[in-house]
């Protein structure tokens, strides 16, 4: 049988270039392009891209990046601040306690009782930089634990001005207390005769806590200038030194 006659193809089909033909340098191939769809059919949205992850699912966040929709979640609070503040008002109210007696006792412990007795006198040391050393030791642990606390330095200054107040009154007590066991002894009365006319010799603390108001009165009478400067100065060098020991805690 024989076989029916083909006609040989042209090489590239009719209307292409050979490769490498022509003139001129030669074309860089152009991208690819996706297959369009036909005639009257609609266009195929492109695919996702790897960073918006498949259909109908959120993109990927990067590590450490807050959720979308939303704001990063608070901070959780921070307590040892506060706890270091309480701490320090509590040290100081302790020290200025501890100051208020430690100075009454150490003035009454100069004032000459029996003298006061005879004459009548009531003068006795007055030393400036007591004030100083009272409101110094009461800044020492607001300085140390709440350093660059205006809130806190201001308690130590009202701490300080407040044991040192106390303090003068701690003082006038144990010197009324002095002075009346002096008068008694010069007057040769014991403490018998004094419980069998009804009295009772009392302490310092005794008059301190028992007799407040009197106390109050007396020191007032008999206060001078100094007294006062006393009492003003100890808040001044408590605000100084909170400020000193602050700053040297914190460089």
């Amino acid at each position: 049988m024989s076989q029916p006659w083909q006609q040989p193809q042209q090489p590239g089909g009719y209307g292409q270039q050979p490769p490498g033909g022509g003139y001129g340098p030669p074309q860089g191939q152009p991208p690819q392009q996706p297959p369009q769809p036909g005639y009257g059919y609609p266009q195929q949205p492109p695919g996702p891209s790897p960073a918006q992850g498949a259909y109908g699912q959120p993109p990927q966040q990067p590590y450490g990046a807050p959720p979308q929709g939303g704001f990063p979640p608070p901070p959780p609070p921070q307590t040892g601040g506060q706890n270091k503040v309480l701490l320090a008002i509590a040290a100081a109210l302790g020290i200025g306690i501890v100051l208020l007696f430690v100075y009454g006792f150490i003035v009454s412990s100069f004032f000459d009782a029996e003298e006061a007795a005879r004459s009548g006198s009531s003068e006795y040391p007055q030393w400036t930089y007591a004030a100083v050393v009272v409101g110094a030791l009461i800044a020492l642990p607001i300085g140390k634990l709440a350093p660059r606390n205006w809130g806190a330095y201001a308690a130590g200054a009202v701490i300080a001005l407040l044991s040192m107040f106390l303090g003068e009154l701690f003082a006038t007590a144990s010197m009324i207390s002095g002075i009346e066991s002096a008068f008694m002894d010069q007057q040769g009365i014991s403490s018998a005769d004094l419980a069998a006319m009804g009295a009772e010799t009392k302490s310092g603390f005794g008059y301190f806590f028992g007799d407040f108001g009197d106390v109050f009165d007396a020191w007032k009478e008999g206060a001078e200038a100094i007294n006062w400067i006393f009492v003003f100065v100890a808040p001044l060098a408590a605000l100084g030194v909170a400020y000193r020991v602050g700053q040297s805690s914190n460089n």
